[in-house]
């Protein structure tokens, strides 16, 4: 393996945009490794993995789809068409392949500019309705035909989904492997958010900064099912619509392109300044999410559940810096 210093500044500024991409707890669970100035592989970093959240890991490959759009966007912003391959490694785990074309004719997608702007808004939605054409777009701005996206945005309609919401928080906050793990990623201080550079910052959540003893004290004695099923309930009165994303097959190649629709879908939110945030704990849970598709007779499988309405913009979760998440590798070794 070698330096950074391998890599092209537009290389640099390609896998900059791919890192920007969302990730469950902000986990980052990717790994980039750069086989030459236009080949790159990104595998899924297990250590990183949520294994009470995530066990079947499909958030995960969720993750990697929203870095490789960021990657695809950015790589045409340059100058680069991109050949994109799923592929297996020694261990049977898929990851992707990308290699990069240059040419003088490749169209710019104008999402580019809203990768460094795109956040996921985790605060109170304003009492404000989006307009039917910004909901069209939000509809189609991707076009992968194994990947369903529906919109839940009248007031009927929301509510038969607020169950399963319910439901999902119940188990999760019932299951103390599940506080462990989450307390696990939380960022309790300014100070190990930026030394991690990772998880879940008190700010980002709206919260004020605490100590991580007295912070896992607060998580695991005045947090539970019942707390945060108000809170969530009152999160969910005031949003402007729901989001859900569902995926024809459970295969880690249709996760990856779940993770490329959500991706376009909240750079084109961002885009049209309406908030987003994850609600996706019926996804979570194997036996609501059947539940879920069986109620809505859904012919996918639910992957992804958002939030969506207008808000103030929030702070930005940090990255890791890409010595950290990319290898390079020379053609020798």
């Amino acid at each position: 393996m070698e330096t950074l210093l391998q890599i092209t500044p537009v290389l640099t500024e390609i896998l900059n945009c791919a890192i920007k991409a969302p990730s469950g707890h902000n986990t980052q669970p990717w790994r980039f490794v750069v086989h030459n100035e236009k080949s790159i592989t990104i595998h899924p970093d297990f250590t990183r993995a949520l294994p009470v959240v995530d066990a079947d890991h499909h958030e995960l490959y969720i993750s990697l789809g929203c870095a490789l759009e960021n990657l695809l966007i950015a790589a045409h912003h340059y100058g680069y068409y991109a050949d994109v391959s799923c592929e297996k490694d020694a261990l049977q785990q898929t990851f992707i392949r990308v290699d990069l074309l240059e040419s003088d004719a490749v169209p710019q997608d104008p999402l580019f500019a809203y990768i460094p702007l795109r956040q996921s808004t985790r605060n109170e939605y304003e009492d404000m309705q989006i307009p039917s054409r910004d909901l069209a777009q939000l509809q189609n701005c991707f076009h992968f035909s194994d990947v369903g996206l529906h919109m839940f945005t009248s007031p009927n309609a929301m509510a038969e989904v607020v169950p399963f919401v319910m439901e999902g928080i119940k188990r999760q906050f019932e299951n103390p492997q599940f506080i462990d793990e989450l307390v696990s990623w939380f960022r309790f201080s300014e100070s190990e958010a930026e030394e991690c550079k990772d998880g879940l910052q008190m700010d980002v959540m709206g919260l004020p900064n605490m100590g991580k003893w007295i912070g896992k004290v607060v998580m695991k004695n005045f947090v539970s099912a019942e707390s945060e099923s108000r809170r969530w309930k009152e999160l969910l009165h005031r949003s402007a619509g729901l989001a859900l994303f569902t995926a024809q097959e459970n295969t880690a190649e249709n996760w990856i392109r779940v993770g490329r629709a959500f991706q376009r879908f909240a750079l084109t939110a961002t885009k049209l300044r309406i908030s987003y945030a994850h609600v996706n704990m019926p996804c979570e849970e194997a036996d609501v999410r059947d539940a879920l598709r069986a109620h809505f007779r859904l012919e996918g499988i639910p992957m992804l559940l958002i939030r969506i309405g207008y808000s103030e913009r929030m702070s930005y979760s940090l990255r890791r810096p890409l010595e950290d998440v990319v290898d390079v590798v020379l053609p020798d070794e």
